[in-house]
Order: C-alpha cells, then sequence, then structure tokens
C-alpha cells in the first residue's frame, strides 16, 4: 500500500513554520525556499512561481510539497495558465489540499474542477479523483440538454453533490 502524501493543515498561514523550514536551507537558497513555500502555504502569497526560484528550493521541499509544486506550477505559470491561472491556486489553497466534497487528503488526487466551481471567488473547486469522476458523470453527463437553450436542464453546482 502507498504512504499517504498529504499535508498538515497548520503550515497555513504559519509564518513561524516558513521561516523554521527556511533557516534550514542553505543561506543563498533561503529566498528561493520562502518564495516556493508562500507560494505554497500562504492565501496570500505569490500566485505564480519564478521558474529559477522553483529549480533552487526543490531539494528542500517534502514529497507532498514536489507533487503539489508540479501540479501547481503548470497551472500558474506553465502552458495552463490560461484556462486555470490564480484562480486555480487560490481555490487549492483555500481547500487546504483537501477534496472539498469528502475531505481525502493525498495530494497525488488531486482535480481541479473548473465547471462551477465551490470556493467562493473562484470558478474552480479542489476534488479528489473519485469525487470528479462522480461529479463530471452526474451531472456533467448525465443531465438531459435543452436544445433551446443547448445547457443542461438540471443543477451543474457542487453545492447538489451528494455529500
Amino acid at each position: 500500500m502507498y504512504d499517504l502524501l498529504s499535508i498538515d493543515a497548520d503550515k497555513f498561514n504559519n509564518p513561524c513554520y516558513i521561516e523554521q523550514r527556511v533557516a534550514l536551507a542553505e543561506e543563498k537558497l533561503r529566498g528561493s525556499l520562502r518564495t516556493c513555500l508562500a507560494y505554497l502555504y500562504k492565501d496570500d502569497g505569490p500566485v505564480n512561481l519564478p521558474r529559477k526560484r522553483l529549480l533552487d528550493a526543490r531539494p528542500y521541499l517534502e514529497p507532498a510539497e514536489l507533487v503539489l509544486v508540479q501540479w501547481l506550477y503548470t497551472r500558474t505559470n506553465g502552458k495552463l495558465r490560461k484556462t486555470y491561472g490564480a484562480e486555480s491556486l487560490k481555490a487549492a489553497r483555500a481547500a487546504r489540499y483537501r477534496c472539498s466534497v469528502c475531505r481525502f487528503a493525498d495530494v497525488r488526487v488531486l482535480n481541479l474542477d473548473h465547471v462551477h466551481g465551490k470556493v467562493q471567488g473562484t470558478p474552480f473547486a479542489c476534488l479528489c479523483a473519485n469525487c470528479h469522476a462522480i461529479k463530471s458523470r452526474q451531472f456533467d453527463w448525465m443531465q438531459p440538454v435543452d436544445p433551446q437553450t443547448e445547457t443542461q436542464s438540471a443543477s451543474n453546482n457542487l453545492a447538489d453533490f451528494p455529500q
């Protein structure tokens, strides 16, 4: 069985935790690690991550952080930036890197649902692979399309998703 790769919620918005981690890094790389940890853990942290800082910080990141930073980097800095952007990072942070429906915490299975998200102020919801698949099949695939409006007749809101 695989070990759970999750993020402890106590790390969020915790400047003491960030500074303790930064103190362990080589002095010339501390700024990069501080930026990377702020990107992951501060609600008002940076919404993109310069590549050089990401590369400098990688040796000091925990396994769950490595998975997250690669997953989020492509959405805030990479080729998926136009589709996702800063709002996706904000939604994932707000969910504390847990599924918004079942609260499963393994970061390897997280998805950003970009259809009628649940996180206030963002069009995204952070869902585990199972909840995302169930939601997609239940709301996106199974609802009849109204030929007049070419929209689904039933709600496509995560608030209506069975908990």
